[in-house]
Formats: C-alpha cells, sequence, structure tokens
C-alpha cells in the first residue's frame, strides 16, 4: 500500500522481531520484547485515539476550518475511512515461538474489544483477517485457538450490538 496515499496503515509490533525484510506502516509503533498486556493495551489505546482524532483528509484542510463551525466534528471523523482491514495477528501471544511479546489470551482479546470498539465509534465497516501465530512445538492447538476466538469475539460483538438495537 505504500505508493497510495488514500490507503493509511498502522502496525504495532515488537521491536527485535525482524527476521525477514520490513514492510513499513504510516504509523509503525515498536514495542519492547517482552512487552505485556498493560503496556500492549495503554499502547493501543493511545494510538487508537490519536488516529480517531486525526483527519486524514489532507486535501480538504482549508475547508476544515470552516466546516468545524457547520459540521459535527465527530461526525466527519466518522466519514474518513471506507474500511478498516484489521490484521489480528496472534503472534503476541506469551506463548508464541516467533513473536517475542508476552501478551496474555486475556489481553488478546481485550485487544480485538478495542479495535471492535474504535470501528463501531467510526461508524466503519471492518475487515478482520488471521495473522501471525507460531506453537513453541509441534502442538498448533493454542494458535488456532487464538485465530478462532478472534471470530467468535467479533461475532459476539455484533450479536450483542444487535440485540442493544432490537430491545
Amino acid at each position: 500500500f505504500a505508493p497510495t496515499p488514500a490507503v493509511q496503515t498502522f502496525s504495532m509490533h515488537c521491536s527485535a522481531n525482524y527476521f525477514s525484510k520490513r514492510e513499513r506502516s504510516d504509523l509503525d509503533v515498536e514495542l519492547p520484547s517482552g512487552c505485556d498486556d498493560g503496556t500492549y493495551l495503554l499502547t493501543l489505546r493511545h494510538w487508537l485515539k490519536r488516529i480517531e482524532g486525526h483527519s486524514f483528509d489532507d486535501d480538504d484542510a482549508d475547508d476544515d476550518a470552516d466546516d468545524d463551525q457547520n459540521n459535527d466534528t465527530q461526525n466527519r471523523k466518522r466519514k474518513q475511512f471506507d474500511f478498516i482491514f484489521y490484521q489480528s495477528g496472534v503472534d503476541i501471544h506469551a506463548n508464541d515461538r516467533l513473536g517475542r511479546l508476552s501478551v496474555t489470551s486475556d489481553g488478546i482479546s481485550k485487544r480485538n474489544a478495542m479495535v471492535f470498539d474504535f470501528a463501531n465509534r467510526m461508524e466503519c465497516p471492518l475487515v478482520v483477517c488471521m495473522g501471525g501465530g507460531y506453537p513453541k512445538g509441534e502442538d498448533w492447538t493454542s494458535v488456532i485457538e487464538a485465530h478462532a476466538n478472534v471470530y467468535w469475539e467479533a461475532h459476539r460483538y455484533l450479536a450483542d450490538a444487535h440485540s442493544k438495537i432490537v430491545s
């Protein structure tokens, strides 16, 4: 996506985890090896708030000052994304062979909820894809469960949102 200004990319990853050519994002946030739930989630919360408050519409920068007086700022920000592509990597898990972070299963669930909430606040469709996840041994069960949980959590999030609308 690098040559495409209409696409903005954001990545949070371990600073010591480069075993192949690293792709650059528009916003790269490097985390220290061994980063735990607290640091990971606080960092994610900080950057999601910054992204939510940022205007990516540089072409309309001159019009923004006038629009602030006439339009609700939140509504304009919600309209700035066509969709969010969420690569829900589970290589951040403490039991991952390559990821070098120490995020627990509960931390990954909280991360997912933060991303789901962000997309909901932005009133933006969310595309969820798997990413990362490498077992320390031959047993892939924990990796498969971590990936499956992302989708179960998305399903529960949508079901809860739907039940609130219906009731």
